[in-house]
């Protein structure tokens, strides 16, 4: 009876590895979705980048979430994701966080205009620093601290933003045609609501706007025959998932980009990394050629 067991459990271990191998052979045939080159700015090594179960090395997918998305992720969008914004806005504003999240289909834009937006809003508010110290409402010292810190994030923050959000990944795709530009994922949507007052007249707008919750592949495995020049970089020098702090004694750069391959079923792969010499020189090795 207990080998029966056995069996039977080597037979599902068995029967899930085939319905995993025949997904992934199903998400690389043909030709990819998109084909990307990013740097670690936009894949930088995960928190825990050794893989627990494997002790491999993954990289994670970090999207810019600094350009407000309450601008383009509009009642008119949640309204095509099918959420009842008419519903909740008619009620208290508490009551959107009863709404459920929902899948849907994200369109990532990578060194594109809303990265070019955030780079001149950093350089904008960057010139207006030494006004502030003259009208006596910053500190010399802090402006010069905040002048740093914006142009080092410059150098190193993500330029990959969440631009648009749908159902259908074809017809996203169809708007947004430039595979080394535009990445379509899917994710996890939720329903917000703005509480803030217009300006004008003070009274609650009761404005409702969507927000990208979590990408639900972002998480890159590194094939062991990539991994090395990664490992040898390093540990502190290199940039975080998410915000990277200026540190003046250790400071950060750009060291590695990768090629990436997004699927069929939208699922990406890594194809080629290559790690600099120098910040930002060099082309990527692709991983045929045993580099």
């Amino acid at each position: 009876m207990n080998r029966r067991y056995v069996y039977i459990a080597l037979g599902l271990l068995l029967l899930v590895n085939t319905v995993v191998l025949v997904g992934v052979a199903r998400n690389r045939r043909g030709v990819p979705d998109a084909s990307p080159i990013l740097s670690e700015r936009e894949l930088p090594l995960s928190w825990d980048f050794r893989d627990r179960e494997n002790t491999g090395v993954s990289l994670r997918l970090n999207v810019n979430y600094d350009n407000d998305e309450q601008q383009w992720f509009d009642e008119t969008k949640l309204a095509e994701l099918s959420f009842d914004t008419r519903r909740f806005k008619e009620r208290d504003h508490g009551r959107t966080r009863q709404a459920l999240p929902k899948k849907a289909y994200v369109v990532l834009e990578y060194n594109g205009e809303a990265w070019q937006q955030y780079r001149l809003r950093q350089l904008e508010e960057i010139t207006a620093l030494p006004l502030k110290v003259e009208q006596g409402k910053l500190e010399a010292d802090a402006a010069e601290n905040q002048a740093r810190e914006k142009r080092f994030q410059l150098d190193v923050a993500s330029r990959l933003f969440s631009v648009d959000v749908g159902l259908d990944p074809r017809a996203l795709r169809l708007r947004y045609p430039d595979r080394s530009r535009y990445v379509i994922v899917p994710a996890q949507v939720r329903m917000q609501f703005d509480w803030r007052p217009k300006p004008s007249d003070k009274q609650d707008a009761r404005r409702l706007f969507g927000r990208v919750q979590q990408i639900l592949v972002d998480q890159l495995h590194v094939p062991r025959d990539l991994q090395g020049g990664l490992l040898a970089m390093p540990e502190k020098s290199r940039i975080q998932p998410g915000y990277t702090y200026y540190n003046p004694k250790d400071p950060v750069r750009v060291r590695y980009q990768v090629q990436v391959a997004f699927g069929q079923r939208l699922e990406p792969w890594i194809t080629g990394i290559e790690v600099f010499n120098s910040a930002m020189q060099g082309t990527v090795v692709p991983r045929e050629s045993g580099k």
